[in-house]
């Protein structure tokens, strides 16, 4: 019974890992969950470069979409800055995917955990974006396993030595019987592989195998755990803070003059003439103005502009917006449910008729409530991701090849010593 609680927060977790999988494209053989994939050779048009270009488009930390509410903060967030990380290209040339590069608690991380091995040419690390790039990714890779540490010790924490290492040993065989349960036959459907030895040669193809693929799904769901066991949903914002907010902040609240209207047009173009033009839109204003037709019949039948087989309708439209300064005008200058004159501009020949139209105007208070909260709450619940990660890293020993990218972390070269 003492693993059922372990088991429950670990199953809770398996549904995103899984959905996530499932956004992976179809007969992928380059599957690489928290890997960015690295694509060495020239763009067209780039004669000129020296250089190989180096493409990633995430980095390894990246918890999956679907538990965006305690997903980890990115390397950005957590205060990296890529301008003031200056390259050292003359180290890069020494490193391979065996390199050690960083060592969280008793973890190392190589290049090869965070890079796929085939993938670090002498090219690529010559590179100064490679660099660059690798020293988010393990930013990101340190913060993740640091939560993923804590969870399982403040799980373990307490107990006798023995009852300790059962302890950590159940949370591991809990982890791995999902995966094998969930994970794998997700990923076997995915990636259209009818066998364990299929998927195997597929992953192993990206640089990946089931070992790796299980040991990132673990750390994801143990951090992520600690995070949801420790930093709130959903934040109290007290309502003296969301006036203070509103007051701060007033110009966001402007909210410019927009209107619905219908309109009919005869687009020079579509008739041999402006001639034929002008007499085509005539016909249309007297059907509706002489004729009383309705003028969304008549827009479908013979207008000959947008949305004409909408009958004419477009739906709110800020003044200023449209390209036709003499239609924006007679928008917000003509009586509501007035129908215009006939107006004339580069495309064509036109009239219309403002179906509702709203003045500019300041949001009230009470009317911005709901996207105050939500504002001030997105903001208190990323702070406080923010500051848990730190704290975890404060009494994480972390030892990395740019220390200076991480507060409180030693060189690496120490740890080697």
């Amino acid at each position: 019974m003492k693993t059922l609680p372990i088991l429950l927060i670990v199953f809770a977790f398996v549904f995103a890992w899984t959905s996530f999988a499932q956004t992976q494209p179809p007969n992928s053989n380059s599957f690489q969950p928290y890997t960015p994939p690295v694509v060495g050779g020239l763009p067209p048009n780039a004669k000129n470069l020296e250089q190989p270009v180096f493409v990633a488009d995430r980095g390894t930390g990246s918890m999956p979409p679907e538990v965006s509410d305690y997903s980890m903060p990115s390397a950005e967030d957590m205060g990296f800055d890529e301008s003031s990380a200056v390259p050292a290209i003359q180290d890069m040339a020494t490193f391979g995917p065996g390199t050690l590069i960083a060592v969280v608690g008793e973890e190392h991380i190589l290049i090869g955990d965070l890079v796929s091995p085939e993938k670090v040419t002498p090219e690529i690390l010559a590179n100064p974006q490679f660099e660059l790039m690798l020293r988010k990714w393990i930013v990101e890779a340190i913060d993740r396993k640091a939560m993923a540490q804590r969870f399982v010790n403040d799980k373990v924490s307490g107990k006798p030595l023995k009852e300790r290492a059962q302890a950590r040993k159940q949370i591991e065989l809990q982890t791995t019987k999902i995966f094998y349960q969930k994970v794998v036959p997700a990923q076997k459907e995915k990636m259209n592989c009818v066998s364990d030895l299929e998927l195997e040669e597929k992953l192993a193809a990206a640089g990946k195998s089931l070992s790796s693929l299980k040991r990132e799904f673990a750390e994801s769901t143990w951090a992520g755990e600690h995070m949801r066991e420790s930093v709130q949903e959903k934040p109290l914002v007290e309502l003296s803070e969301m006036q203070d907010y509103y007051n701060d902040n007033l110009e966001s609240f402007k909210r410019p003059a927009k209107a619905r209207y219908q309109i009919m047009s005869a687009v020079f173009k579509k008739y041999p003439s402006r001639e034929a033009a002008y007499q085509a839109i005539v016909e249309m204003w007297n059907d509706v103005f002489v004729g009383g037709a309705p003028f969304d019949a008549v827009a479908k039948r013979k207008s000959t502009g947008f949305h004409a087989s909408e009958g004419g309708q477009f739906d709110w439209t800020t003044q200023a917006a449209l390209k036709s300064k003499v239609i924006d005008k007679a928008l917000f200058e003509n009586p509501v449910r007035g129908l215009s004159q006939i107006l004339e501009d580069s495309d064509g020949f036109h009239f219309i008729e403002v179906l509702e139209r709203k003045n500019a105007a300041i949001q009230s208070f009470q009317e911005s409530q709901v996207e105050i909260r939500k504002t001030l709450a997105d903001a208190k619940a990323k702070k406080q991701k923010t500051d848990f990660i730190k704290k975890v890293r404060e009494i994480t020993p972390v030892w990395t090849k740019w220390p200076s990218d991480i507060p409180g972390s030693k060189d690496l070269t120490e740890y080697l010593q």
